[in-house]
């Protein structure tokens, strides 16, 4: 019988300007992207960028928002990452063209 548990997959985290890894799904469980949210905190527009990948990196093959200008202060609730379902080792990543400058957040669901 398998466990369906609403969770906050990624607690509030500022992204890096770099690729990183912020969810990776772990072995024997299965993971729902509810929400996910972005918000450049800082005073200028920024960039940003997300996968979703099978245990390698963010790729130009796996990227579902790519360099998507965020204005100061925006809030960004992402369509592309809604309802992604995320296999056993499969990540979730992202980046910021200005590190420090925004924040994410998701939730959503978990199977095991």
């Amino acid at each position: 019988m398998s466990t369906v548990t609403l969770v906050q997959l990624v607690a509030p985290v500022q992204l890096a300007a770099s690729d990183t890894a912020l969810y990776t799904t772990p072995a024997n469980t299965t993971a729902k992207i509810g929400r996910a949210v972005f918000t450049n905190t800082s005073g200028s527009p920024v960039t940003i960028t997300a996968a979703i990948t099978t245990g390698g990196v963010l790729t130009a093959a796996n990227t579902l928002i790519s360099a998507r200008t965020l204005a100061p202060g925006e809030a960004y609730v992402s369509p592309e990452l809604a309802g992604a379902v995320l296999q056993a080792g499969s990540a979730l990543h992202a980046l910021a063209g200005s590190g420090g400058a925004v924040t994410f957040t998701a939730s959503g669901l978990t199977i095991v």
